[in-house]
């Protein structure tokens, strides 16, 4: 068994890939971001998002407009809690 200590004879570096994806999947939905290097860094170049069955869209979206909705709404009672525990 030889042990194999230091440094490589030639370091192998692969090219980095300029097109991936990365999957998300949810109760409802399942959403496929396409992100392609060479057109742009900020952020995907494509958005797919697919609905299970039976999944009311319109339903889906107003449930997390209002999740949203209340997230801000207790973030902002919070920092009045601890702004009014600094003075």
């Amino acid at each position: 068994m030889d042990e194999r200590r230091g440094r490589p004879k030639e370091i192998i570096q692969e090219p980095t890939p300029t097109k991936w994806e990365r999957k998300f999947e949810d109760d409802d939905c399942t959403e496929i971001w396409k992100y392609d290097s060479k057109k742009t860094t900020k952020g995907p170049v494509e958005v797919n998002i697919t609905y299970k069955n039976g999944i009311d869209k319109q339903a889906n979206w107003n449930k997390r407009a209002k999740e949203s909705k209340d997230e801000r709404r207790t973030t902002r009672q919070m920092k009045k809690i601890n702004n009014k525990h600094k003075k």
